[in-house]
């Protein structure tokens, strides 16, 4: 899913706002989520799409047909007097038969360096939850360093972020002992034969460590997971398009702007409107 060369269909991944999609658009958004995921409301989906500030849609270039989709919204944090930005990745699917094309890593990429490129030297994260050794793969895909790894503790400052912007999205569904989200209902979980680690990757340092601190994935929950957005930190794959998108230096969700003081309590994104 996350590695090998390009197959199939050539596929382009376009950021649009979730409003300006169709109702057909949204219905073939869920479809494609209930292929991959078990119980998956709709209302869960429909409110998790829309309180995002972005969506990257996946298409084919020769049908038009979307592929897939990952939906993101922006927050900021304070840790230490520092203010610092996060990206939060909700739902995010590439349909099996796209399998092995990176274009969504590579829009994701294009995405969050335009947002770097909107924050005037503030430092920029992305916030990943895996409820899958395959999502949480992304992380080593994407950098150099990220947490929480096998090889090495989550420094301090991660993790006073990592806890932030957790409690803050998830309230007491996040447990900062484990780095665990966990839901009274599952919110969605991966299709058995998805959720299965295959032949050979169980010996994977980085599965083996993913399955213990995460051992009810197959349930629905979820690994809190952060790296740091800046180019020194990516890796070959990502760090071209990430330098492309830092080009473009436009604010990605007009009207909305950083401000030097702490977010509101009732606002979740910590980013407050202009």
């Amino acid at each position: 899913m996350i590695s090998g060369a390009e197959r199939g269909p050539r596929l382009r991944g376009t950021s649009v706002h979730p409003a300006a999609l169709s109702r057909a658009e949204v219905d073939t958004l869920f479809q494609l989520l209930v292929r991959h995921y078990d119980r998956s409301p709709r209302d869960v989906f429909e409110k998790d799409l829309f309180e995002k500030d972005n969506v990257i849609v996946i298409r084919d270039e020769g049908t038009g047909e979307i592929a897939g989709f990952s939906t993101q919204m922006l927050m900021k944090a304070f840790v230490d007097g520092e203010e610092v930005a996060a990206v939060f990745s909700g739902d995010t699917i590439i349909d099996r038969s796209c399998w092995g094309s990176q274009e969504l890593v590579k829009a994701f990429a294009r995405y969050t360096g335009a947002v770097e490129a909107s924050l005037n030297g503030r430092a920029l994260y992305w916030f990943l939850i895996s409820k899958g050794h395959r999502t949480y793969l992304y992380l080593p895909l994407f950098f150099k360093e990220y947490y929480p790894r096998y090889d090495a503790p989550t420094p301090a400052f991660e993790q006073a972020l990592l806890d932030q912007v957790a409690a803050r999205k998830f309230g007491s569904y996040y447990d900062p002992k484990t780095g665990l989200i966990e839901f009274p209902r599952s919110h969605g979980q991966l299709k058995p034969a998805l959720a299965e680690i295959p032949k050979g990757r169980e010996e994977d340092p980085r599965v083996k460590f993913f399955v213990e601190r995460n051992p009810r994935y197959a349930l629905g929950s979820e690994l809190a997971c952060l790296g740091r957005l800046t180019p020194s930190n990516l890796r070959g794959l990502c760090r071209k398009p990430y330098e492309e998108g830092m080009k473009n230096a436009l604010p990605p969700v007009p009207g909305i702007v950083l401000r030097s003081r702490r977010p509101d309590v009732e606002n979740p994104r910590g980013w407050l409107p202009a």
